[in-house]
């Protein structure tokens, strides 16, 4: 599962609506909203997403909730200019290693990327003096 579709069931089941029923209000199949639940499927469409947002009738904070499933749920990534070359070869590192993390293994990454460090004084503390 993906965290739009755990968010996308826990929604639906608070609002007691069957999958056939918001499918149709929503104006999609209810195999595909099967699908967005157990993440066979990437988030839909920002159409569908307001749909969703209306049929479900989601508070300010379910659709921030919403918005950042989504984003989490993304299948492809946009990498930023002006990366390192080092950032390029951790990124192809955990790649490789996506789906078989352990939760330790993501808990430590987590804390490490919450750190707040500065990078141009890290950069600047490794130069060597001549």
């Amino acid at each position: 599962m993906t965290p739009f579709g755990l968010f996308l069931e826990k929604i639906r089941r608070s609002r007691q609506l069957q999958q056939k029923r918001l499918a149709a209000e929503v104006g999609i199949q209810a195999s595909y909203v099967s699908s967005l639940e157990k993440g066979r499927k990437p988030p839909p469409s920002k159409k569908i997403l307001e749909k969703l947002i209306d049929v479900l009738n989601l508070d300010e904070d379910e659709q921030l909730n919403m918005w950042e499933c989504v984003k989490q749920s993304k299948r492809s990534l946009e990498l930023p200019d002006g990366m390192m070359p080092s950032e390029y070869q951790f990124i192809s590192k955990l790649s490789e290693k996506l789906g078989s993390l352990s939760e330790e293994q993501i808990t430590l990454m987590m804390g490490i990327l919450a750190l707040n460090i500065n990078k141009n004084k890290h950069l600047n503390s490794g130069r060597m003096n001549m």
